[in-house]
């Protein structure tokens, strides 16, 4: 397999009879000291910083909990300055400890980046963010053995050991920027929790959160009063504007986007979100699912629906960029009528996730990406892991079935320069758990 990680990262893995297990290291190509976790010692703690933050504590007392139950004593929590012990923290928690200059968890793309260190007097599980300190644990206990291969406690693997050798140096960084394994279908109230808690030890998480949803009817919605006033804004079908006036969403509404009235209403619209919601990394300008688009002379002129969906979504990003609250993202799919590539280029900041179905104009997936590509564009994929509707949730049929499909498919996308992945998925781990599990290790 090609290796799908930046340089000095290695994908290993070990087949037994019964279960693959995937592992990633980000070396720095250093020899740390070795460091002895040993049942029995009556110092092994877990450090944190007097004022770090309440998730950053819950991290820390996860670590505890389960070193516990590895070595068979109780592991305490307590304050310090990182020196010595299992130091668990923020980059900004322990300032005299080297090394901590490598973070920005200002950057939006930065932020699950995270090191483990060993050295002669403890551990250093050190993290840009909050999300990263996270990361930094579960990742330290898998590389000890533990695993949460499926949801719920009985997929748990928690081993027990008499002393636990670490000799560690490596920097975290995911391949792929975001990472979601989601239930289309939704979950169970009762099988929320066991679900987060795979999403947590597996690393599945999206420290940036890329917006890319169909959401043209959700502007028609939170701007009504001007939908009703412009009925010009609505696209021209059959010589009508004959969805004018539905502000309630449905139906496939569109746009006409030569309108610069509309353009420059959505921008504000877009502007308006991003200010009462500076913590957005990125909404989406993704249109309604399906047909019903503008037939009106100037639309047309536009050229492919693609170019006209990307003019408003350039167009939208320029806005909120403008504002002055850090870089922020547009998102929107390459998926059905707008999924053949544009003609005009990509603004930077609009993120484009090619759907790995329902491709229109008669391109394969690589074509499409390819094509965004060449126009500049930052691309992301949406997979079809599982469909309820689909594979009914029979062996075999939904593609997280085979664990060959993810071996092959998510290191190309990443050759291909692929940063985001959105899989669509269901609360299907008999048929499809191993797949699940594959991808959430390859993904990192």
């Amino acid at each position: 397999m090609r290796n799908p990680l930046p340089d000095g990262c290695y994908l290993f893995g070990m087949i037994s009879s019964s279960i693959l297990i995937l592992a990633t290291s980000c070396a720095t190509h250093s020899h740390p000291h070795t460091f002895r976790l040993e049942s029995g010692d009556p110092a092994l703690s877990v450090t944190i910083a007097p004022e770090t933050t309440e998730p950053v504590r819950d991290a820390a007392s996860d670590l505890a909990r389960y070193l516990g139950r590895i070595l068979d004593q109780t592991v305490p929590v307590i304050e310090g300055d990182g020196t010595t012990g299992i130091a668990v923290g923020l980059s900004t928690d322990f300032p005299s400890l080297p090394g901590n200059e490598a973070f920005d968890g200002a950057d939006p793309l930065r932020r699950e980046e995270y090191r483990l260190q060993s050295h002669d007097q403890g551990i250093r599980a050190i993290g840009a963010t909050e999300l990263a300190v996270s990361h930094a644990v579960w990742d330290l206990l898998y590389r000890i053995g533990y695993r949460q291969f499926f949801p719920e406690e009985t997929w748990e693997i928690v081993p027990r050991k008499q002393a636990i050798d670490l000799a560690l140096d490596v920097f975290e960084k995911p391949a792929y920027r975001a990472r979601r394994i989601w239930y289309g279908h939704g979950v169970r109230p009762e099988r929320r929790e066991g679900y987060r808690h795979w999403l947590a030890r597996n690393r599945v998480a999206r420290g940036f959160t890329l917006y890319s949803g169909h959401a043209y009817d959700g502007i028609i919605r939170a701007n009504a009063d001007a939908f009703r006033e412009h009925p010009e804004y609505y696209a021209l079908i059959d010589g009508e504007r004959r969805l004018a006036g539905r502000v309630d969403g449905g139906g496939n509404i569109k746009f006409c986007i030569s309108n610069p009235d509309l353009r420059q209403l959505v921008a504000e619209h877009a502007v308006n979100v991003m200010q009462a919601h500076p913590e957005r990394d990125s909404l989406s300008m993704d249109p309604s699912d399906g047909g019903n688009w503008c037939e009106c002379e100037p639309c047309t002129e536009m050229g492919s629906i693609s170019d006209r969906v990307l003019t408003l979504a350039n167009q939208v990003a320029q806005a909120i960029n403008e504002i002055e609250l850090g870089p922020k993202y547009v998102g929107i799919y390459a998926y059905g009528y707008h999924s053949p590539p544009p003609s005009i280029d990509v603004h930077p900041n609009v993120i484009v996730s090619a759907t790995a179905g329902f491709l229109r104009g008669g391109y394969t997936l690589d074509e499409i990406i390819e094509g965004w590509q060449a126009r500049g564009a930052v691309m992301g994929i949406y997979d079809y892991f599982s469909v309820m509707p689909w594979d009914w949730d029979l062996p075999g049929r939904p593609r997280a079935s085979s664990p060959a499909y993810m071996a092959e498919t998510l290191p190309r996308f990443y050759d291909m320069g692929i940063r985001f992945h959105d899989a669509e998925s269901s609360d299907n781990w008999g048929p499809n758990g191993l797949g699940y599990y594959i991808a959430s290790r390859i993904l990192w």
